[in-house]
């Protein structure tokens, strides 16, 4: 079986894709990925402001729910964890460096890449 590609990202990296999230666009449909991918409402995941403190905020609504779902319904956290399309060896990694906090920031990242790529295709940036 062949590796699985090394998807962690270096701080410049992680940095240069946080600041996607300053565009409207972008951010508008990065949280529709994460209610899309967590199951979760407007309520649950509402909009941030655009900014610089958006990836912070989206990852602080994202950690509540994943410590709400360990705590109360391990299947539905790793529900999650299959939508968001995380390897086992990437989750296992993001908690060894920082728990539940840096899974959260992982998923965000996920969910940000994942949009970006459809923008890309799209011809849209």
């Amino acid at each position: 079986m062949g590796e699985e590609a090394n998807t962690s990202l270096s701080k410049g990296e992680e940095d240069g894709l946080r600041l996607w999230l300053d565009r409207a666009e972008v951010l508008s449909s990065t949280v529709a990925q994460l209610r899309k991918d967590l199951a979760l409402d407007a309520v649950e995941l509402p909009d941030p402001p655009v900014g610089e403190e958006a990836f912070e905020l989206l990852r602080a609504q994202v950690l509540t729910a994943l410590g709400n779902w360990q705590r109360l319904s391990p299947s539905s956290f790793s529900r999650a964890i299959n939508r968001i399309d995380l390897s086992e060896r990437q989750v296992n990694a993001a908690m060894d460096r920082g728990g539940l906090h840096e899974l959260a920031g992982i998923i965000v990242q996920r969910a940000l890449l994942k949009v970006l790529s459809r923008l890309r295709h799209a011809g849209r940036y």
